[in-house]
């Protein structure tokens, strides 16, 4: 994908600079630290696994189906095997800088060696035993093999040295590469020395570490010979001499200009398969982070992605807007090519900022103005995207990502892009003024959304980073000249000292006083008994939970949210609820929602729609879960709650000093105080208008689902610190328990809503040192971690999250 068809100087073509001979550029990608996240998670969930002692019946049907393969494959295994030794990494980064392949060379050896250490570090922590050890028939080819099983060390490094070398290989290298690294995790299990899980752990660890590597060194952009490219273009019909790179800057594509037989110049683009746009990593972390994925077509066949950018460009050329004619558009799955007729300009990005007159900017909206009325969203359309010729005509081009028929928020899209990364080269007021004036206002308002960083290109993130005030200053304009409220502007007053120290100290009242109330070493006892792998489940239930609920909110509002940035949001909120408690957890969300471009009184609407889902769904969890547990005989054995008195006055005591505190934070709060009424906000909720039964059952369903995994969280939560509780009970209680909370914001204050949880469980029959520790660890997982990071996130987050 490049940034425009070509650049050239004031006076004429510029001069394409020469092949570069020395090493290539490196990149860095934000995916490979999904990628490590993703291994890390792996490696997590067969640590819970591993802990627990046993060996699952898959695993060992799996084992055993490897290890009986025949005898007479052995040899071969064994050579593969070796991949995975530690004396491979220095020998393969000796092949690689032995071929000159530096870079790879340096990541081959670093990736392994970090590979080897690390599955040693996991072995010593996990103590796993090997198959032998878990009371395993093994069949050893090669002899018992002593040691520890958790993780593959030879798996590990396997997988290091793989994903060191991806970004070096061709696509084939790369699939041989990958194979052998399975070949070596499958021969470790074939000869006795791992279980599958090992392996799978090993194989985690791996792609983890080699994808630190790559983020932390970057990899280098692949290069393309003008030999291919001129023998795919002589094989489409269309000979050409003089080919050579063009001087543009391209990320996803390569870019080249020619001469064809009737001595026309042309540009052509040549579409590698390996793009970013086709990692499904990148995709999904831009569909969560911004739900928008920039090139709709990047994992279709490359023939088809450059006959669809040759459509959109041909189709805004038919309507109107002036973009370079194209001749040819074509591919294989090897590579794709994209011709047009050569433009001499320059980009608005190469302009001196005193030739980005307003007149010029007028011209530049008007080609934006046609696009809109085609509903044709560039998906591009930074300053390096619209080429300003010699007699001052702007020619759109790059159509890779562009779409056809494309709805409100594309187009939005389209506007912000190019708002932001002009406002990087001229002022603010005057890119602002000249969009209204050309687009109108309602265009340049849905257009706010979307002036924050992560919903723009790269290339415009990075102009940003160098001058931040920029940004903030067009969004500032926009506002006053549209005449919109701010929501930069203070959402509370400045609490004095003591509404701080009353609400720390009734947090760390409660937070200590709890492992008190039922002693220390018994509590301890009590998390040591129930095992780790009940405290991940609680973990990963308590994250889709949030998860859950950041989907409902989602459907409160009709604007296009991303679920990442909502579910920060929904932690943001929490930080803000500690200490201003319901209203400040209202305006918070209130807050978001204007930041994304919904007004004001339709914020304060969705909020109440989203607590009356709330309500709601704490009801129906409730009442299901109770007739269930009834009709199989669940509900039984409660008892008086153990150390009644000492937890309701530690709870007691904990919430009045959180209460005082949130009341001595109101005061000085200079925000409007809107009483919350119960009736008034379940009225407003489920008779809202235009609310289609379909959207209303469809955030219901999902504010249900995080009731009911938040219930579940609890009941692994009792589990992993040793006691044993109904799951159906357990829900049926925590349903009851968010009702209350969700109609009286101010018993789940800290103190009030820790001792409930322990009174409740001990009704249960918890022993109280395991009720203690498993509200601790729901709560925690729930709320206090949750804040924790909203604290630290809402600093920051206007500029980064919010618009």
């Amino acid at each position: 994908m490049t940034s425009g068809a070509v650049a050239t100087t004031a006076t004429g073509p510029r001069v394409p600079r020469p092949r570069r001979t020395g090493p290539r550029p490196v990149q860095r990608h934000p995916v490979d630290l999904v990628r490590v996240v993703l291994g890390l998670a792996v490696l997590g969930l067969g640590f819970l696994v591993a802990q627990r002692g046993r060996l699952p019946v898959l695993e060992r049907d799996v084992f055993q189906l490897v290890n009986d393969l025949p005898a007479t494959v052995f040899p071969l295994v064994w050579v593969v095997m070796q991949l995975g030794n530690a004396v491979a990494v220095p020998a393969l980064a000796a092949v690689a800088a032995l071929t000159r392949r530096f870079r790879m060379a340096r990541d081959l050896l670093v990736s392994g060696l970090l590979a080897y250490a690390t599955a040693d570090l996991v072995k010593s922590v996990v103590q796993r035993e090997r198959p032998s050890g878990l009371l395993v028939a093994v069949n050893y080819p090669e002899g018992p093999v002593a040691g520890l099983g958790f993780v593959s060390g030879h798996s590990a490094v396997a997988a290091a040295l793989a994903t060191a070398a991806v970004p070096y290989l061709s696509r084939r290298g790369r699939r041989w590469a990958w194979a052998l690294a399975w070949t070596v995790a499958l021969s470790r299990v074939y000869v006795g020395a791992h279980l599958p899980l090992d392996v799978i752990g090993g194989l985690a660890v791996g792609w983890a570490i080699g994808s630190l590597v790559h983020w932390v060194f970057g990899v280098p952009r692949r290069e393309v010979s003008t030999d291919r490219v001129g023998q795919l273009l002589e094989r489409f019909g269309l000979p050409v001499r003089d080919l050579r790179p063009a001087s543009v800057r391209a990320r996803g594509s390569h870019p080249f200009e020619a001469v064809d037989e009737r001595g026309r110049r042309l540009y052509v683009k040549f579409l590698e398969p390996d793009r970013l746009e086709r990692d499904w990593l990148y995709r999904l972390w831009r569909l969560l982070a911004v739900r928008d994925v920039k090139d709709a077509d990047a994992v279709a066949p490359l023939g088809r992605q450059a006959e669809h950018e040759a459509v959109a460009a041909m189709t805004a050329r038919e309507r109107g807007v002036s973009t370079p004619p194209v001749l040819l558009a074509r591919g294989t799955e090897r590579g794709a090519l994209v011709v047009q007729e050569y433009v001499t300009g320059r980009g608005l990005d190469e302009l001196p900022a005193g030739e980005l007159t307003r007149d010029l900017l007028a011209r530049v909206w008007q080609q934006v103005a046609l696009l809109r009325e085609a509903r044709l969203a560039h998906h591009d359309l930074e300053a390096s995207s619209v080429l300003v010729d010699a007699g001052r005509k702007p020619w759109v081009v790059d159509f890779g990502n562009a779409q056809t028929g494309a709805d409100d928020d594309a187009l939005a899209g389209d506007v912000a892009e190019l708002m932001a990364s002009l406002a990087l080269r001229v002022d603010p007021a005057l890119v602002a003024g000249c969009a209204i004036d050309v687009l109108g206002p309602d265009p340049v308002a849905a257009a706010l959304p979307g002036l924050t960083p992560l919903s723009l290109t790269a290339a415009t993130r990075a102009g940003i980073r160098e001058d931040r005030s920029r940004l903030e200053s067009l969004r500032g304009v926009i506002r006053r000249r549209l005449d919109l409220p701010d929501p930069s502007r203070p959402e509370y007053g400045p609490p004095p000292a003591a509404a701080r120290l009353a609400v720390a100290a009734g947090s760390a009242l409660v937070l200590v006083g709890v492992p008190l109330l039922a002693g220390v070493p018994t509590l301890l006892d009590s998390v040591e008994r129930g095992g780790w792998r009940w405290l991940g489940a609680a973990l990963a239930l308590a994250v889709l939970a949030r998860a859950a609920t950041a989907a409902a909110a989602l459907l409160t509002v009709d604007r296009r949210l991303a679920l990442g940035r909502t579910y920060g949001a929904t932690a943001v909120a929490e930080a803000a609820s500690l200490l201003h408690g319901g209203e400040g957890w209202r305006r918070s969300a209130a807050r978001f929602l204007e930041r994304a471009g919904v007004s004001p009184e339709e914020s304060r609407r969705a909020v109440d729609r989203f607590v009356a889902g709330a309500i709601v769904a704490a009801v129906l969890v409730a009442v299901v879960t109770l007739v269930l547990a009834l009709v199989e005989g669940r509900l039984g054995g409660w008892r008086t709650p153990e150390a009644l008195v000492p937890a309701v006055a530690l709870g007691l005591g904990a919430w009045v000093l959180v209460l005082a505190g949130q009341w001595l934070a109101r005061r000085a709060d200079t925000g409007p105080h809107a009483r919350r009424q119960v009736g008034r906000v379940l009225r407003t909720g489920l008779t809202a208008p235009r609310r289609t039964p379909e959207l209303w059952g469809a955030q219901l369903g999902w504010t249900v689902a995080g009731v009911a995994l938040e219930g579940a969280a609890l009941a692994a939560a009792v589990h992993a610190v040793g006691g044993s509780v109904p799951l159906l009970v357990t829900a049926t209680v925590y349903g009851a328990l968010h009702l209350l909370w969700s109609v009286l914001p101010a018993t789940s204050a800290p103190g009030a809503a820790e001792v409930a949880l322990v009174l409740a469980l001990t009704t249960l029959g918890v022993p109280l040192a395991d009720a203690c520790a498993a509200a601790l660890v729901f709560r925690g997982l729930v709320f206090w971690v949750p804040a924790l990071l909203g604290a630290l996130l809402s600093g920051r987050f206007e500029h980064h999250v919010g618009a």
